[in-house]
């Protein structure tokens, strides 16, 4: 009996580190569209948005939140931060503008045909976190058929190459076709509204004398 119990422990232990392997684990998505096993992510970003009404960073804006106009800036907030236990140096940010959209301001360099922004930050120390504002700008004119972007971040390390990443969505306000609202009128198109204006003048005293 006692010998029983002797054999079951290492198999005890087996299962339990089976176990907190498997909660440690996170579901990931392939290239395929499967679901894999992955390890948790250390080294993460998050991106956020200003909301243009009440000024406060959020993570992502609905079409029916504030929106902003065509030829308006956006502006970004990337918070990175190390969970782990160990320093990662240097650590590699990318921040990918949407079509439509430009960089304005911000750190690093960017290129305008990928529409990526990249630069890097040193010595992320475990458990701390470092903030970046990133300032974007919307193209003039919008094809009417486009409501909202999604604003892409990337973060990686020599020690994390996959890191992690994360959207910020906005939206725009819609365009109106046509012509919104009526031409203030003019001197010239007075002139031309006087003898309609005569007209009405005739038929009104020609009324009277009937009566």
């Amino acid at each position: 009996m006692k010998k029983n119990i002797v054999l079951s422990i290492p198999l005890l232990v087996a299962s339990s580190l089976l176990f907190v392997r498997a909660a440690l684990a996170q579901n990931c998505v392939s290239e395929y569209g499967g679901t894999i096993s992955c390890p948790p992510a250390d080294l993460t970003i998050n991106k956020e948005v200003k909301n243009p009404s009440s000024g406060l960073f959020v993570e992502n804006l609905a079409s029916t939140d504030a929106t902003y106009s065509p030829g308006s800036e956006v502006l970004f907030k990337l918070t990175i931060k190390n969970t782990s236990g160990e320093t990662f140096n240097p650590v590699t940010v990318k921040d990918v503008f949407p079509q439509y959209m430009s960089f304005a301001g911000g750190p690093g360099n960017y290129d305008k045909d990928s529409r990526t922004l990249t630069f890097t930050t040193e010595n992320l120390v475990a458990g701390e976190s470092r903030t970046f504002e990133i300032l974007g700008k919307i193209d003039s004119t919008i094809p009417s058929n486009i409501s909202c972007l999604t604003n892409l971040g990337k973060v990686s390390a020599p020690a994390r190459p996959n890191g992690d990443d994360d959207t910020a969505q906005f939206c725009i306000q819609g365009q109106v076709l046509g012509v919104t609202t009526l031409p203030a009128a003019g001197f010239n198109d007075a002139l031309l509204l006087l003898p309609f204006a005569a007209m009405g003048l005739g038929g009104i005293v020609l009324l009277r004398k009937r009566v």
